[in-house]
């Protein structure tokens, strides 16, 4: 199947009521981006900033819709530019994967991509279904979790995955011996990946999921690992504390480097050897329970 995009640029305040026209106009997907390269680096809980300019590109799978949107912006908005471009029929899970190559991480640990050849038989290998990815390790936040994860003996050890997307976190911890991981995320579909892909890897059964509502419940585990962003990891350092039982560890990223004291000041009332690693621009800060 073709698919066909119509872009535009919008200053924010038209944004709302164009998305809602190219729906009724019959776009099977509307996605945003910023327009001028100025960065929104986190929200706070609850909050959806979008930039003073962004562009819009809004995606058809019915050519017919896709003319006659095109004839209706350029009726109603003569000034507006509008970029119309057709999408070659492809797999996009492969071209997804084209980028996504096998990765290791530490000296002991690979992510690979289904479908890809596994580079060291020897070495503890986790298996990722890209149509699940919700986090791969290509992004440095996850890369410095799974790095800590190498370096680190989690082996019988009771953890916590705190906003667990595809569930690597846990998986190479169940990997690399941990006895259980406890999941939460917000998003259903996160936790839905995450069985799938720890199932794909054969500990399933390690995999505990915990409800968002539910987090009071986790008591006396060795471990928290949170690659979430820098404001809900400040609101939670009490939170995480009390999952814990005495000397537990914390892993945190999602840490712009510019926040990493910010973050260790705030975790320094609960807890100790505060330690902080960056990588391009980003920071993991690792602690243990007072």
């Amino acid at each position: 199947m073709d698919f066909y995009e119509l872009t535009m640029s919008l200053p924010q305040p038209q944004v709302e009521a164009m998305d809602a026209m190219l729906t009724q106009l019959g776009a099977v997907g509307i996605t945003y981006s910023d327009a001028e390269d100025a960065p929104i680096y986190e929200p706070l809980p609850g909050e959806m900033p979008l930039w003073e300019d962004i562009k819009v590109i809004a995606l058809y799978d019915d050519l017919k819709l896709y003319e006659q949107s095109k004839q209706w912006l350029q009726v109603q908005f003569p000034q507006l530019e509008v970029l119309a471009t057709k999408l070659k029929d492809q797999v996009w899970e492969r071209v997804w994967m084209d980028h996504f190559k096998p990765m290791r991480f530490g000296q002991n640990s690979w992510v690979v991509p289904d479908g890809f050849d596994v580079v060291d038989e020897s070495a503890v290998n986790l298996i990722l279904d890209p149509g699940l990815a919700f986090g791969t390790g290509t992004h440095p936040t996850t890369a410095l979790c799974l790095e800590w994860l190498d370096l680190h003996d989690v082996k019988d050890k009771r953890l916590v995955d705190f906003g667990c997307g595809s569930g690597v976190l846990a998986i190479m911890a169940l990997l690399h011996g941990a006895k259980e991981v406890i999941c939460v995320d917000i998003d259903d579909q996160a936790i839905e990946a995450t069985l799938q892909n720890a199932t794909k890897n054969g500990v399933a059964d390690g995999i505990k999921v915990v409800q968002p509502d539910q987090v009071a419940s986790i008591k006396n585990q060795h471990g928290v690992l949170a690659n979430i962003l820098a404001a809900p990891l400040m609101q939670l350092s009490t939170v995480f504390s009390e999952m814990l039982e005495d000397k537990g560890f914390i892993v945190l990223s999602g840490i712009l480097a510019e926040q990493q004291k910010q973050v260790m000041d705030k975790y320094e009332s609960c807890f100790v050897d505060i330690e902080g690693k960056i990588e391009q621009d980003w920071c993991r800060v690792s602690a243990r329970k007072r």
